[in-house]
């Protein structure tokens, strides 16, 4: 794909420039001096041009999911597409161009009344009577530069970026300002700063809340105005040790931010340490389009409409957000290129006065499961600093187990396992509990579940097909599939 947009494009331009050449020498010139340097800048601005042109790289990805869900009370399925293609440029004296376009449809979080067959429609993506955060998009638009020494690389980005770090999705989440990284040896060094940004987290959450000033009337309002800086330093393959230690601070918002991980391999085995941390400013502020939003109390009611069937648990009584976030996860595991069986075993645990210390659902922390960590209701469950663990007094502790195992060079066997219990304020799908499950979900503080996903996987080339299903029992009982297709260039 790469070489075909390069030569188009070369071709296209290689015309014009002729083009340009002959309508010039028709004229004529009048000395040789004054027709010499015009086209030595012409040869110049061919040779620029064509580089930037030749070394185009494309990166990207395209999925297709179809989701179901069923329990004693009922049933539904979903399909969700995305595709997202960044194209860069070659480099002229270490400058590049970067652009890209980003495509998504769909759900991946059906409830009862979901109906995969109503789901896509036509080419222009018409929408009837329905809620979506995104369709075609912008994903990037930047001025990139590169400085590469003998031990040293440096990196500059300006313009619409990818927030990739511990705390968001590099694939959804977007900000408007620049990154600076430095590579030393085998240290790097990355300063991230957004004048604006949003995370697919936000946005959901954003569309979710009722019953104060963030509402649906703000959802497409774009972006948060409130400056959002970050800065990490990693290293690996340092004798089997790496680390990343994160921070970050968002204006009027996040009092702090903060990531460290650790983890040391003994030539498969491992064990990794990891912890985050968040503090919510006093009187938060949700600099948005529409305007300033102070002091701004939790919701946690979704898709409150009668027929929607989605409710979660909501017992804790309060509407306070929570000031000082904490988690926790201690993991050992063991995988190697050369043996085809991995594992990895694990506890997550919370401190502070909750446990939503990320802009996105799960970001950089490492752990098992297929959907109870971002793939209930997209908007409260997982990590996330406006998610269940944003309440004053959650908590969380999760054991967790991931079995795998490949039977040839393209196909995998894998089995997780995981126990979700705590103050959480986790999600559940209402409409599909009986009553005795939907009674227990709301009787406690928390609810305790437990989920079982086994999976498989088959991958050829940059395809990949995989096929999962988590069976939930405990406070809540119920089942989800899920297959995806997926294809990477």
């Amino acid at each position: 794909m790469k070489n075909k947009i390069s030569l188009v494009l070369a071709g296209l331009l290689s015309s014009s420039l002729l083009i340009a050449d002959e309508a010039q020498n028709a004229q004529g010139a009048q000395n040789s001096q004054s027709a010499q340097a015009p086209s030595s800048a012409s040869s110049d601005a061919k040779k620029a041009l064509n580089s930037f042109f030749e070394g185009m790289e494309a990166k990207g990805f395209a999925r297709m999911r179809f989701t179901t869900i069923e329990g004693p009370g009922g049933g539904g399925a979903d399909q969700q597409h995305r595709f997202r293609i960044d194209l860069t440029s070659g480099k002229v004296d270490g400058w590049s161009l970067t652009t890209g376009l980003m495509f998504n449809y769909g759900s991946s979080n059906p409830t009862d009344n979901s109906n995969s067959n109503g789901a896509a429609q036509g080419s222009m993506a018409v929408v009837m009577g329905k809620e979506f955060n995104d369709r075609f998009g912008i994903s990037q638009l930047s001025v990139n530069k590169e400085i590469v020494g003998e031990k040293t690389k440096a990196e500059f980005r300006a313009g619409r970026i990818s927030m990739d770090s511990v705390f968001s999705d590099k694939v959804t989440d977007i900000g408007t300002g620049g990154v600076a990284k430095l590579q030393a040896g085998k240290t790097k060094l990355a300063l991230n700063l957004y004048d604006s940004w949003i995370t697919s987290h936000i946005i959901y959450n954003f569309r979710g809340t009722s019953g104060v000033n963030l509402g649906a009337a703000n959802v497409n309002e774009g972006s948060l105005g409130n400056g959002l800086a970050t800065l990490s330093i990693s290293g690996d393959k340092l004798g089997g040790f790496s680390y990343n230690v994160s921070l970050g601070y968002a204006n009027r918002l996040l009092d702090y931010l903060a990531f460290g991980e650790a983890k040391y391999d003994f030539g498969g085995f491992y064990v990794l340490g990891q912890v985050s941390a968040a503090g919510m400013s006093d009187d938060a502020n949700f600099m948005t389009g529409a305007g300033d939003f102070s002091n701004t109390t939790w919701a946690f009611t979704h898709r409150p409409s009668a027929g929607q069937g989605v409710d979660k648990y909501n017992g804790f009584g309060n509407t306070n957000w929570a000031k000082n976030r904490g988690i926790y996860n201690f993991q050992i595991g063991y995988k190697h290129k050369e043996n085809p069986f991995s594992f990895k075993l694990g506890y997550l645990g919370s401190f502070g006065d909750g446990y939503g210390t990320l802009l996105d659902h799960k970001g950089g922390i490492n752990v098992a499961g297929k959907f109870w960590a971002n793939s209930y209701d997209a908007t409260n469950e997982g990590f996330g600093f406006m998610g269940g663990g944003g309440r004053a007094g959650s908590s969380i502790q999760v054991g967790y187990l991931a079995l795998d195992y490949a039977l040839t060079k393209s196909w995998k066997l894998g089995l997780d396992y995981s126990y979700i219990g705590g103050n959480n304020s986790y999600p559940y799908v209402e409409s599909v509990l009986s009553a005795q499950d939907l009674a227990d979900a709301q009787n406690g503080k928390g609810i305790t579940f437990h989920e079982v996903a086994p999976s498989i996987t088959y991958k050829i080339g940059r395809v990949t097909a995989t096929a999962y299903y988590g069976q939930n029992f405990g406070d809540v009982n119920y089942g989800k599939g899920r297959v995806e297709m997926r294809y990477d260039f």
